[in-house]
């Protein structure tokens, strides 16, 4: 579900495609990036307590709601420079007022904040909403990133489209969820051991709910996919384009097949890479995805004892993950690139390889780094597997969003020892080595005396009258399970299914060659699908 993948140099002009992933993993900020926190966060800081920017800058009316039955007029977007540090003048933001509670829509306002690049081509289409993921994935940042020149999105998206970076409500640049730092880093297990360890991680978990509550405001209770949909329409009214066209990777699938849910009328084309699958109870969804994980990391090995150019060539990785966790277990292994940045752990517990790793097997070209990163760590620097720090109420990689919205959507059913417990022999059935290690681990722990109501239970879905929506997904996704795809698709009478045979997490992103890719382009641009039952080896 989380994505954007923190790679050191992701916003370093030049620098390396930052790509996506359930996981938020522990890296440090690019420096451009770290420079422009406090622009962020001040931009951030009046979206909540003042009127959007578009509403207050702006009297244009956007035409689109009466052309295509959507309902009231809304204040169109106006679209300004963005706070990002060096963005370059073609790089516009715009923000819309919502309702805190769109049950109440007289009541308290929040905002929710896009980006923009032109489509380079002379001709568009029209516009392309972008959700990276998480949740609590930033799409600005993305886009902000592509405006800096690390080419996430591929050359046909951008002669063709408009592309809009979305941050749903809680997140980067719309009103964000804000937490208590000093929680948010306080170390606590997620695999307790007895009832002390337990107690703690739940009043962790509420102190930090509710410092939430009480930085955020009303917001905390409203952060849910089914809310964020629903901006979404506010979104694509304010644009005054007409239908959507929409680009969801991980959680954002989640986020674009409620939309598909709530206003199926309203969609020009839908591709959906990577599918989360929300008809499945918690732990199942945590047995599904460290099923997947597990069987991405003996692909990991396998490819280590075959390929030469591995750094681990010749080691027993299975052996050597199931070591450094005993080790760091015993004594937490150092991470001495955070003693000298300041922004991760300064030491490494078993539970954040185990969790971390994961996030080094998202993608395929990142093999060679995770073969690094554990070499690294059996020769005493874990630094890779280190956690981050948050910096503030709203840090850019270490903050609550995420949780806020894991918690609205996914009820955990942990009220004691024994129920984690249970929990986590499930886990070892699924995964003997992961024992239930995952994002979904975090939600099942991570939630156990949050504040917050779950306002958003999974449940079936049921769309009707939505025209061909385009799901892609690989067979072997560390993350994403390949049966929450076929899951997803069979509860889209208009869903169709795109198979990449093959590794790593969501397609879109990919680099390289990938007819996947190039399948998902195609669509946006015609509306038409592959053949239902297509398989690409990319």
């Amino acid at each position: 579900m989380r994505t954007s993948l923190h790679s050191a140099d992701a916003w370093k002009p030049g620098g390396a495609a930052r790509p996506t992933g359930r996981l938020r993993p522990p890296r440090r900020r690019g420096a451009a990036l770290a420079a422009g926190v406090a622009a962020l966060t001040a931009f951030a800081t009046t979206a909540l307590t003042a009127p959007a920017a578009s509403a207050a800058s702006t009297t244009a009316v956007a035409t689109a709601a009466a052309r295509t039955g959507a309902g009231p007029a809304v204040a169109a977007l106006h679209w300004t420079s963005c706070p990002y540090p060096d963005a370059p003048a073609e790089l516009q933001c715009a923000s819309i007022e919502v309702p805190v509670d769109h049950a109440h829509p007289d009541g308290p306002k929040a905002t929710v904040t896009v980006d923009r690049l032109r489509a380079t081509g002379a001709h568009p289409v029209g516009s392309l909403f972008f959700d990276p993921g998480g949740p609590g994935g930033s799409g600005t940042e993305f886009l902000y990133g592509e405006a800096m020149g690390t080419r996430l999105f591929s050359a046909a998206t951008r002669e063709h489209f408009d592309v809009i970076g979305v941050d749903p409500r809680g997140v980067g640049l719309s009103s964000p969820v804000r937490c208590d730092p000093a929680l948010l880093d306080r170390r606590v297990s997620l695999f307790p051991e007895d009832e002390a360890a337990f107690r703690r991680l739940v009043d962790r978990n509420r102190e930090l709910g509710e410092s939430c509550r009480r930085l955020t405001g009303p917001l905390l209770d409203h952060v849910d996919t089914v809310s964020a949909a629903r901006d979404l329409e506010l979104l694509r009214r304010a644009l005054g384009q007409g239908k959507l066209n929409y680009l969801g990777l991980s959680y954002g699938s989640q986020l674009g097949a409620t939309y598909a849910e709530l206003f199926p009328d309203r969609i020009r084309t839908m591709a959906l890479d990577g599918a989360l699958d929300h008809s499945l109870s918690t732990p199942a969804l945590m047995r599904g995805e460290t099923h997947a994980y597990e069987d991405s990391l003996d692909r990991f090995a396998d490819w280590c004892a075959r390929d030469t150019s591995c750094s681990l060539h010749g080691t027993d990785v299975g052996s050597l993950v199931d070591a450094l966790v005993a080790q760091a277990d015993r004594t937490p292994i150092p991470a001495p690139q955070c003693a000298e940045d300041g922004d991760c752990r300064t030491s490494v517990t078993g539970e954040d390889i185990l969790l971390n790793l994961q996030n080094l097997l998202l993608f395929p070209a990142r093999r060679a780094d995770l073969a690094l990163a554990l070499g690294r760590a059996r020769d005493g620097d874990a630094s890779a597997f280190s956690p981050a720090l948050a910096a503030g109420p709203s840090d850019p990689i270490a903050n609550g969003s995420a949780l806020a919205i894991e918690c609205q959507d996914w009820p955990t059913p942990v009220r004691t020892l024994d129920d984690l417990r249970r929990l986590r022999r499930d886990g070892q059935a699924a995964a003997p080595r992961l024992g239930g290690a995952s994002q979904s681990w975090t939600i099942l722990a991570g939630c156990a005396g949050w504040p917050a109501p779950v306002t958003n239970p999974p449940r079936p879905l049921h769309v009707r009258g939505a025209p061909p929506i385009l799901i892609t997904n690989a067979t072997h996704d560390p993350s994403t399970a390949y049966p929450w795809a076929v899951r997803l698709e069979r509860a889209l009478p208009s869903g169709v299914l795109a198979t990449r045979d093959g590794d790593g997490h969501t397609s879109y992103l990919a680099h390289g060659t990938s007819r996947t890719r190039d399948a998902i382009d195609d669509y946006l641009l015609t509306g038409r699908t592959p053949p239902r039952g297509t398989v690409y080896t990319d």
